[in-house]
Formats: structure tokens, sequence, C-alpha cells
């Protein structure tokens, strides 16, 4: 086994009864798995901002060839199968709306790189045409390279959307998506001696 294997199954334990890798949470309580600044009923809740930033960042972390769970840690006498299940519907409720979202703006990132295309295209077509039948004296010709800069802007925006800000809106789209249909288990701490 190389050093980086070795290292990776020691920071991701694989659960044995699922054979998964565990992104692992100690927590005190359920609530502390939802921002504590939303009233609304666990299954309606945002995730705590610094647990969401945590699962995305592991998920990230373990190759996606691996399937993950959920794995939260309660103290000792803490388990309550209700909460848990409403927690469970919670944070998949959370990855759904954020995937619905996330949704959202990579359609209107779509629309724009078209409409980007389409001006840039315009653009340079119409500095084309004016350069071959419009004389100097008609029009300085510092605006029809203006308008041609200006086309080749409008083209390396739709190429920057679509390169670089879809991509990254897909790898969290597919992060989120992962995570929903991740497998939620709760446990309890093992008391160690001291």
């Amino acid at each position: 086994m190389k050093k980086s294997d070795r290292i990776f199954n020691e920071t991701y334990k694989i659960d044995e009864a699922t054979n998964l890798h565990m992104i692992e949470v100690a927590i005190d309580q359920h609530s502390d798995i939802f921002n504590e600044w939303d009233a609304a009923p666990f299954k309606r809740r945002d995730l705590d901002p610094d647990l969401q930033l945590y699962l995305e960042t592991n998920s990230n972390e373990i190759t996606a060839k691996y399937n993950v769970e959920l794995c939260f840690t309660l103290p000792a006498g803490r388990r309550d199968e209700p909460l848990e299940e409403e927690s469970r519907n919670g944070i998949k409720n959370s990855f759904i709306s954020k995937r619905y979202f996330l949704s959202k703006d990579i359609k209107k990132t779509n629309t724009r790189m078209v409409w980007f295309v389409l001006v840039g295209l315009l653009c340079l077509w119409v500095a084309k045409v004016l350069s071959g039948r419009v004389s100097e004296a008609d029009l300085p010709s510092i605006l029809l390279e203006g308008l041609a800069i200006s086309g080749w802007v409008f083209l390396w925006e739709a190429v920057s959307l679509f390169f670089f800000t879809n991509r990254e809106l897909y790898d969290r789209y597919k992060t989120y998506k992962r995570l929903q249909n991740a497998p939620v288990i709760f446990r309890e701490a093992e008391n160690s001696a001291l």
C-alpha cells in the first residue's frame, strides 16, 4: 500500500457494515447539525454553515469513485430515533434545496454565455462588414477597432463562463448530489477510559 493510500485510509475510515467511506462529525445534540438562526423545523432548516463547509470539503477530498456516508456521533444517552429521522430528512432536503438553486444559477450562466457569444459574433461581423464598406472619413478606424475588440471581449467572457464558472457550479452540484444521496447514520460515542 502506498503511503498516500495509508494516510487516506487513516483519515477516512470505512464503515465495515456498509463498506462506505465515512465522513465523521461529532455533535452534542441533533440541533448542532442545523443553522442555529433558522427557526424552521429540522426538515426545512439550513445546515450549519461550518458543518456544510466541512461536509463539502471532506466529500471533495474523497475520490468520486468511493461512496460516502455521513456519520454523526453523539454523547452517550443522547440518541433519539425520531430526531434522527427528522435530521436525516433535513440534511437531504437541505442538499435538494441547494441543488435546486444551483441548477437555476447554471441555467442563468448558460443563458448569459449564449448571449455573450451572439453579441460577440455580431460585433465582429459588424466590424468586418463596416471595415470593407465605409471609408475612414465616414467612420474613424478607432470605432471599428473598438467594435472588433468588444466582440473578442464578449467571446472571451463566454469562454470564461464555460470553462471556469460553469465547471465550478457543476462540481458543487455533483458534491451536493453526492451528499444528498449519502446515507446518514447516528451512533453514540464510545466511552474511553481515562
